[in-house]
């Protein structure tokens, strides 16, 4: 991802570059036009410093986030009897009201990709509890919730 973010900066800024060049030749006076060489290499350098300074700040963030998520073990939770039209973000957003949400993952047919009215949400050990006693058997976009402890997968 991070590759990915950094790889449309640096093209973005080189289009920058060049629209700045193009509009220093051929709209400003003749003074400025001695100018433009260089104008072009500072804005292409200072895109790359711009690139690196936040690609470290994004490495820094992921590294807390891990660290985070290392220090306290996460638990699953089925949530069962979830509206058809809500989505991960919806759940996230109602669950993080009573702890810290790592992930929400709701679960589609394959063959028609909708959704099958369960999930399951990974949040922090110690929430875990306090989300079933605050979350199960309530009102959500007019459906009444079931939140248990998910049961390991068994593998076939």
């Amino acid at each position: 991802m991070l590759f990915v973010q950094t790889r449309l900066i640096l093209l973005a800024s080189a289009v920058l570059a060049i629209v700045g060049y193009a509009t220093v030749t051929y709209g400003f006076s003749e003074s400025l036009k001695n100018y433009v060489g260089l104008s072009f290499v500072f804005g292409v350098l200072s895109s790359i410093g711009l690139t690196l300074f936040i690609s470290k700040s994004d490495k820094q963030a992921n590294q807390h986030k891990v660290n985070r998520t290392s220090a306290s073990e996460a638990a699953t939770l089925y949530v069962g009897n979830l509206p058809y039209k809500v989505n991960e973000h919806d759940v996230k957003l109602h669950f993080e009201q009573f702890g810290v949400v790592n992930s929400v993952r709701l679960m589609k047919d394959k063959r028609t990709g909708k959704r099958k009215g369960f999930g399951f949400v990974e949040v922090e050990e110690g929430d875990m509890q306090k989300m079933i006693k605050s979350l199960n058997d309530t009102i959500f976009c007019e459906r009444t919730l079931k939140v248990r402890p998910a049961k390991d997968k068994v593998e076939k």
